[in-house]
């Protein structure tokens, strides 16, 4: 009968720690507008929801969930951003 290879133990349990170690986003929440198009989350000041995502266009403007539009610079609230295409 073979063994089981003791994954809590040796190179295998650290190479699974520093995985689990590295920050999955580089991304900090900041009251500074977006100035440029793409997409980002937002959150508001009160928290009063959960944060989502948006897109913001050429324009300036981004749609809210309930699908109406406003300019960046009249949003209060808090943004991360822009948000990066995976590498593969």
């Amino acid at each position: 009968m073979g063994t089981v290879p003791d994954y809590e133990d040796g190179e295998k349990r650290q190479t699974r720690l520093r995985r689990e170690e590295e920050p999955m986003s580089m991304y900090r929440w900041s009251s500074n507008k977006p100035s440029r198009p793409g997409w980002y989350w937002f959150r508001g000041l009160a928290h009063e929801s959960d944060p989502f995502i948006v897109l913001i266009d050429q324009a300036g403007e981004f749609q809210w969930p309930d699908g109406g539009f406003q300019e960046v610079t009249l949003a209060r609230g808090e943004w991360a951003g822009p948000i990066e295409e995976p590498e593969e």
